[in-house]
């Protein structure tokens, strides 16, 4: 399972970062990215590493940084706007 790195910075400072580590094998193995979620209890929304990034930060006017996907599910949409942030970008390793 590809790693996932969620980086929050606000001032040219880090003020958050969250990672999606599985702590058994997935259960999503073979899946295309963004389905089968509801099948391995790291892969759900609250183990994304944008949620564990800015889980119990205030993040406003932050801008996340996404490392090792392409893309933010619509959880993690919404709550980066709830959050108030600046702006995402997704780059590459």
């Amino acid at each position: 399972m590809r790693k996932t790195v969620a980086i929050v910075v606000r001032d040219g400072e880090i003020i958050s970062v969250g990672t999606n580590e599985h702590k058994e094998p997935c259960k999503r193995e073979g899946y295309p990215t963004g389905e089968g979620y509801e099948l391995c209890e790291w892969c759900n929304y609250g183990n994304h590493a944008e949620a564990n990034a800015l889980r119990g930060i205030d993040a406003k006017g932050a801008h996340l940084y996404l490392f090792g996907h392409t893309y933010l599910c619509d959880p993690c949409k919404k709550e980066c706007r709830i959050a108030s942030l600046k702006g995402v970008t997704i780059c590459e390793f």
